[in-house]
């Protein structure tokens, strides 16, 4: 339950931040009818998932991805994250690359959200040669960093670009 809730809470921080940004947030499909606090997924984000020109099955798979910040009003992927709390971190470096793959203009930006613990693992998934060779560049977020500057990132940020503050590279 404990670890349920720490996924749930930093979907959370993203979606509002992604909101405070500007963006249209996407939360994965399997957690729309989640909320944290008072705060109600459904009413944070986006209604659909915009439409993306890959195969069903791939669109099935990038709709599981933790959250995506689309531009207002588009179907233009600006960042995605994967929250890695106890599951797997090369799963989710799997999700981030299919739709790092899927996108024409390979222009968004991809995170990992990880607690502090899981540092060390989530530097080794990222230095593998699968993953630097691929051009995809994965950065991670540590869950404090997170949970601490979530609410100046909304009162100061413009853009996506804010989150490099806190982002680390492997």
């Amino acid at each position: 339950k404990h670890e349920e809730d720490l996924h749930t809470e930093m979907q959370y921080h993203l979606l509002k931040i992604g909101k405070a940004l500007g963006y249209d947030p996407v939360v994965a499909s399997n957690d729309r009818s989640k909320s944290y606090g008072e705060a109600s997924f459904s009413f944070i984000c986006r209604q659909d998932f915009p439409e993306l020109p890959v195969d069903k099955e791939t669109n099935n798979t990038i709709k599981l991805i933790d959250v995506i910040w689309f531009e207002k009003n588009s179907n233009r992927a600006v960042c995605a994250f994967e929250v890695e709390k106890s599951t797997s971190i090369y799963s989710g470096i799997l999700r981030l690359s299919d739709l790092a793959f899927s996108l024409t203009d390979h222009q968004s930006a991809f995170f990992i959200i990880i607690p502090n613990s899981r540092e060390r693992d989530v530097v080794m998934q990222l230095s593998r040669p699968s993953i630097t060779r691929s051009n995809i560049v994965i950065k991670y977020i540590l869950f404090s960093e997170l949970r601490e500057h979530c609410d100046a990132l909304c009162k100061f940020g413009d853009n996506h670009k804010i989150l490099e503050k806190i982002a680390r590279v492997a």
